[in-house]
């Protein structure tokens, strides 16, 4: 009994997920009873996502300075040239370490707030560490 109830407010549940936006489809053709709606995206679709390969080496980031619009999907893909590094953008709580070996790393955010955000290395790399800077230029909409 407690999974045949389980099972029943799993599938109910299921409905209710914003993902996937569905119409009714009484009297409906089966094959299209359950299209999402027009004029909907989906999860994930949007927002653009905008890549950017960076590459961190003492002292500096390649490229230095990213540009964005507001609302954009930000996804920068970092390796290190050398030793170990790391990637901070406060305003967006990135926080990441880059190991040495140039295995890149994923660091995702919605660039949600427009400016100039100070891009810096997060992890002590040497005598230029305090130099290691970058720019995220967001543009307003």
């Amino acid at each position: 009994m407690r999974t045949l109830l389980f099972v029943a407010v799993a599938v109910a549940g299921m409905a209710l997920l914003p993902e996937t936006p569905v119409v009714a489809g009484v009297g409906k053709d089966p094959a299209t009873a359950y299209a999402p709606l027009a004029g909907v995206a989906a999860s994930g679709q949007d927002s653009p996502v905008k890549t950017f390969e960076v590459v961190a080496k003492r002292f500096a980031f390649e490229p230095a300075t990213l540009e964005v619009q507001q609302g954009d999907r930000v996804r920068i893909v970092i390796t290190s040239a050398d030793g170990v590094h790391g990637i901070g953008i406060r305003k967006f709580k990135v926080n990441t370490l880059i190991p040495r070996g140039g295995k890149p790393v994923t660091v995702e955010f919605t660039a949600s707030e427009a400016g100039t955000f100070p891009i810096v290395c997060s992890e002590a790399c040497g005598d230029g560490h305090a130099t290691m800077r970058g720019s995220l230029v967001v543009v307003a909409k």
